[in-house]
């Protein structure tokens, strides 16, 4: 199986690291300190090596060091298979995130084709609790691994949605207007909801893997919204709710109206009605199974990022959870304010100590 590692990693005036160095020559690296310390932001600034605003979904101009005018500026040495690929992201002077590799400008989407890079957030813990609008979040950042368009599919399709609803509000009556928009909307909407079937089809044969392994629990996921059948029909469909939702104001039907639905199959209970131990258990399912199916699609595990995991994970998912991750043999970042829970895993890994200095923030390597 090939690899993909990052090797090196350095940031400029990023959050509140004015100037890092990493070397990360290990398949296990853990950033510990105590809060405050900047550990998150050194995962966030590995995630924006990936399509979108990061583990945060942070506005990119808050990215920036609060200690300094200059613009942020990460800079990565990845290992892709037996390719070495230096790679600099940075926030240009209109505001834009820019990618360069080995010095030659890219499309943003190009890192979303060599690069598969996922998280775990202590937020995520109120996903199947949370509104939908997080969980389709949650589903499409998984869909853009295995279809990289993806993204750009759903901006898209929220640009045409909210010309729509404007129309209404607008009490517009130029037919030829709707009906331009709700061609984009069909064709977009249906790709963007094929994707995502796709994907959840992809979730659940790869959690075979899992259940051959044991340990964490077996779910059932799917859409809440009927699949549209086709381009056609969905334009129909949105032609003949005109008068409903000119009403309202707002169109009732589409892929934004779609919520990601999983339940634990043993018990045959919804997600959001699980304890919340089960409910953890299930998240985990969910991201070990993406990891398992990146793993079999593209011939190398993910890069992958915990942030404190030890401190919204019980001792026994903790260690079910890394019985699985051990198996793929991914590259694994993971930050907390303590390592024991780690070193009783067995495992060789690089440890980061970091505190705060008068110079600012400083590290010790273990």
């Amino acid at each position: 199986m090939n690899i993909q590692n990052l090797r090196n990693l350095s940031l400029r005036n990023f959050r509140s690291h004015k100037n890092l160095e990493l070397d990360l020559n290990s398949n296990f690296v853990f950033f510990s300190g105590p809060n405050g310390v900047g550990k998150t932001n050194i995962l966030e600034a590995i995630s924006l090596f990936s399509p979108g605003r990061g583990l945060r979904g942070a506005n990119l101009n808050d990215l920036k060091s609060i200690s300094s005018s200059v613009n942020w500026k990460l800079f990565s040495v990845f290992q892709v298979a037996e390719e070495l690929l230096e790679v600099e992201i940075c926030l240009d002077d209109d505001g834009k995130k820019t990618i360069r590799v080995d010095g030659k400008k890219k499309p943003l989407i190009y890192l979303g084709n060599i690069l598969k890079i996922i998280w775990l957030t202590p937020s995520m813990d109120r996903l199947w609790t949370g509104v939908a609008s997080e969980r389709r979040k949650f589903l499409d950042r998984i869909v853009m691994n295995f279809f990289p368009d993806h993204p750009r599919d759903c901006l898209f399709y929220e640009q045409a949605l909210r010309k729509r609803n404007q129309l209404f509000k607008e009490n517009q009556t130029d037919l030829a207007w709707f009906s331009a928009i709700e061609k984009q909307m069909a064709e977009i909407g249906y790709r963007i909801d094929v994707n995502r079937r796709k994907v959840i089809n992809i979730l659940i044969e790869s959690q075979k893997t899992l259940i051959e392994r044991g340990f964490l629990p077996y779910l059932e996921v799917y859409l809440s919204s009927p699949e549209i059948i086709n381009i056609e029909k969905f334009q129909e469909d949105l032609f003949n709710g005109r008068t409903k939702d000119k009403v309202l104001c707002r169109t009732l039907i589409g892929p934004h109206r779609s919520d990601l639905v999983v339940r634990h199959r043993a018990k045959n209970i919804e997600a959001r009605y699980c304890s919340t131990g089960e409910q953890k258990a299930l998240l985990l399912t969910l991201f070990v199974a993406n990891a398992f199916a990146i793993c079999r699609k593209f011939g190398a595990p993910p890069i992958i990022l915990l942030d404190e995991i030890v401190a919204h994970l019980d001792q026994e998912n903790f260690l079910n959870f890394f019985d699985q991750l051990k198996f793929i043999n991914a590259q694994i970042f993971a930050t907390g304010t303590e390592k024991s829970y780690f070193e009783r895993l067995n495992l060789d890994f690089l440890s980061f100590d970091l505190k705060l200095t008068e110079e600012g923030i400083g590290f010790l390597v273990n």
